[in-house]
């Protein structure tokens, strides 16, 4: 944990993070008990999926499903290169939050564009739900909510912010250590996202001996979503291009071979290894850092002595000798 007494910014303060905030009737409204169940004996109630938990249902769910869908849409985009942080909403890196407000204007139509659907078709909406029911018709019909009253039911939403510690005058205070503590949750919980996500790819592929180039794909946005956040700890992200590597060494069409296919599912057991995978991009850190600092001192070790009698000629200009450097290990880039 960092020193409560420093002021410093923490990796997880380079996230963006990002709630729908989209609103969408439900499709009931509150039961009235006086007015919708007056002489109604308890042993003749509705049908629970008339009525549950105090609401009677107005519409089908399925007039809703355009608005839904929007939502769920939202969360797709952004979970395919980020991840649910600490119960604040879904993170990204900055060039993701950029991408997704450029989207914005798009799922902003959309959800509009099922508003106004819901809207037009309400009247058919409720009288099909009424004929659905014709024994409690009576109890929908009295409670239909006008179109403008759904429409304010409605709205498209979007929060977006990034996180800083509450007290900036006094680094070492309670709520800073609070702060502090959920911060470090991101790298966890981005580790998470990418096990789970690589648990669920390797239920689909895990013994076979042929692999789509869909298939490769979701290994390859897994990779590219672990890369994003390599900002999050240094050890991330040699261990992201090390996989990187691997993939970029993989046919770009067709379906691949056992052998191919065999690779493929090693880079997603290791994904699927947060501590192993942790561990191997510490382990190429330290490789690079030790290859960095014998290169530092190399080219003055490699120039040889000239001897005193040599002669420069017009006709044989000198060349200086090119210094050797060690060789880097391929795929390896490193990301602090």
């Amino acid at each position: 944990m960092n020193n409560p007494t420093e002021t410093t910014v923490l990796p997880a303060e380079h996230l963006v993070i990002i709630n729908s905030n989209l609103r969408v009737w439900s499709g009931t409204v509150k039961v009235e008990r006086d007015q919708d169940l007056p002489d109604v004996d308890k042993d003749k109630m509705p049908p629970k999926a008339l009525m549950s938990d105090g609401r009677k249902v107005l519409v089908d769910p399925k007039e809703l499903a355009g608005m839904e869908s929007v939502r769920k849409a939202i969360e797709r985009f952004l979970k395919a290169e980020g991840f649910s942080f600490a119960g604040t909403g879904i993170a990204v890196s900055s060039d993701r939050a950029k991408e997704f407000i450029d989207a914005l204007p798009g799922f902003e139509g959309d959800f509009q564009q099922a508003l106004d659907k819901l809207v037009a078709r309400l009247p058919e909406a409720y009288q099909d739900q009424e004929e659905k029911y014709p024994d409690w018709a009576f109890i929908l019909a009295q409670s239909r909510p006008t179109e403008m009253q759904v429409r304010n039911r409605c709205k498209f939403g979007i929060s977006i912010f990034r996180m800083a510690a509450p007290d900036g005058d006094n680094p070492g205070s309670l709520a800073n250590q609070h702060y502090r503590e959920m911060a470090e949750q991101a790298l966890p919980d981005m580790l998470q996202s990418i096990q789970d996500g690589a648990d669920k790819l390797l239920t689909k592929v895990k013994g076979k001996s042929k692999l789509l180039q869909s298939q490769l794909d979701g290994i390859r946005k897994l990779v590219k979503k672990l890369k994003a956040f390599a900002f999050l700890h240094p050890d991330v992200g040699p261990a992201a291009d090390s996989l990187q590597d691997v993939l970029d060494h993989m046919p770009a069409q067709g379906t691949l071979n056992m052998t191919n296919t065999y690779t493929a599912v090693s880079v997603l057991t290791e994904l699927s290894n947060p501590h192993q995978l942790l561990a191997k991009g510490k382990a190429l850190l330290q490789d690079y850092l030790e290859e960095a600092k014998q290169t530092s001192v190399q080219p003055e070790l490699a120039i040889p002595a000239m001897p005193e009698e040599a002669v420069v000629t017009d006709a044989a200009p000198s060349v200086e000798p090119t210094p050797s450097f060690p060789g880097r290990r391929r795929g390896l880039t490193l990301t602090l």
